[in-house]
């Protein structure tokens, strides 16, 4: 089975599975941005939530600068993932490989590594339209080449950021 739309073209498996799946690479400044689209299965996908996950490939500028300002927030909490996150990274990496990544350089290291990280791969579910389940999930990293730990900022089908997590 598979499903056709204007953007992604057709979606769908090569077996019986149902399974919806698609993926790409863009463009954001001068770095490219892997995404892919997945379901476990094209009932629950509506055409509805591939156009949301198409204008939001269009709009990945104001998607990567929506996410960020959320990161940023997120240091306003006492203890927040965020800074946490930028605490681990600058203890776990090399002075000079944090030298090289942080492209910032206000003063302030908080704020240098946010504007600094690197979106990697942004993850959509269009099966996920709840406004609280992760419809798109954003993964950053400081030094991809050095490190796996991710920043990850999972947003609802509006855009909100509804979880901020730390994988490595």
């Amino acid at each position: 089975m598979t499903i056709e739309h204007d953007f992604f073209g057709i979606l769908g498996s090569d077996d019986d599975s149902g399974e919806v799946y698609w993926s790409d690479t863009a463009e954001l400044g001068d770095q490219n941005v892997e995404i892919d689209v997945s379901s476990p299965d094209e009932e629950s996908v509506s055409s509805e939530a591939l156009d949301i996950v198409a204008a939001m490939i269009n709009a990945l500028e104001d998607l990567d600068s929506q996410a960020r300002e959320s990161l940023v927030a997120d240091l306003s909490a006492e203890v927040s993932v965020t800074s946490q996150f930028i605490v681990t990274q600058f203890e776990e990496l090399d002075a000079e490989v944090l030298e090289d990544a942080l492209i910032w350089d206000s003063g302030d290291k908080q704020i240098d590594f946010l504007r600094s990280i690197q979106l990697q791969r942004i993850g959509f579910h269009p099966h996920h339209i709840g406004n609280d389940q992760h419809f798109a999930v954003l993964d950053y990293s400081i030094s991809p080449h050095e490190t796996d730990a991710l920043l990850v900022v999972t947003l609802d089908v509006h855009g909100d950021t509804i979880v901020i997590a730390a994988d490595s």
